[in-house]
């Protein structure tokens, strides 16, 4: 029976490749309805695990159910119209427009030949494009836009797609600080206002104790370390046992800071 406050459930899973063990028999489930972050050193399988949940990859064992559905039971249009991925590298035509684009979210929903064209199609597009604020770049071509803008653009592409969960890789990295806050505000505006369930990877931990609900970190043997709320959770030690580097987190105005001194 469907768990109502669980998005995704890892169980016993494992992963490796050319016979080099990344993930060993995982368990974890990622909740319903908040911004999850998955974080770990370098070569923790933090990618690799984003890559399973999105069905790019397939378990060595075990297995990833959305809800209480198998991944390996459903098909790369059903598992799209529910779940939208912005990945860590996109590329795209640099004469397409920003439009055309963002409405490659409907793809899903369309017929093979057939371009998304019907008014709902459209409402969802333009939806899209108002929550990301890109609605003034329309006619813009893709290569005429900044990173930040760029980074929008993709994550309106995935809204058009209509789903209640959004996967990101990485969603701030090749950013400048000014456009990193702005996604990262984007990212938890669309959960608390549009009660998407998020789940992405970041690097920057006072980031990730800002702007995450819930984190799973990662130990480089493939293992989670730690998981819940990231203001109970990271520690001098935890992160010591995560990245083997002793880090000062600081208690600040009720928020936690990590500071390498």
């Amino acid at each position: 029976m469907e768990n109502n406050n669980t998005c995704f459930q890892v169980r016993n899973l494992s992963f490796g490749y050319d016979k080099k063990a990344v993930l060993k028999n995982l368990n974890l489930k990622i909740p319903k309805g908040k911004i999850t972050t998955l974080i770990g050193p370098n070569g923790c399988g933090k990618s690799t695990l984003f890559q399973l949940l999105t069905k790019n990859l397939t378990p060595s064992s075990g297995d990833i159910l959305l809800g209480n559905i198998p991944l390996n039971q459903m098909s790369l249009k059903e598992f799209a119209r529910r779940v939208a991925i912005v990945h860590q590298n996109n590329t795209a035509p640099g004469d397409l427009t920003v439009e055309n684009l963002v409405s490659y979210g409907r793809i899903p929903y369309t017929k093979m030949g057939r371009s998304p064209s019907s008014p709902e199609d459209q409402k969802l597009i333009e939806r899209a494009m108002k929550i990301t604020g890109i609605t003034g770049l329309r006619n813009r071509s893709i290569q005429n836009l900044s990173g930040g803008q760029r980074q929008r653009v993709w994550i309106a592409m995935a809204l058009a797609q209509g789903t209640r969960v959004l996967l990101l890789d990485e969603p701030t990295t090749y950013l400048d600080i000014r456009y990193q806050i702005q996604i990262l505000h984007l990212i938890r505006m669309l959960n608390r206002k549009c009660g998407i369930t998020i789940v992405m990877v970041l690097h920057d931990m006072n980031q990730t104790i800002q702007y995450s609900d819930e984190i799973i970190a990662l130990s480089s043997q493939g293992t989670v370390v730690a998981q819940g709320d990231p203001r109970e959770v990271v520690s001098s030690p935890m992160l010591e046992q995560v990245y083997n580097v002793h880090l000062d987190v600081i208690e600040h105005d009720t928020r936690k800071i990590v500071m390498n001194f």
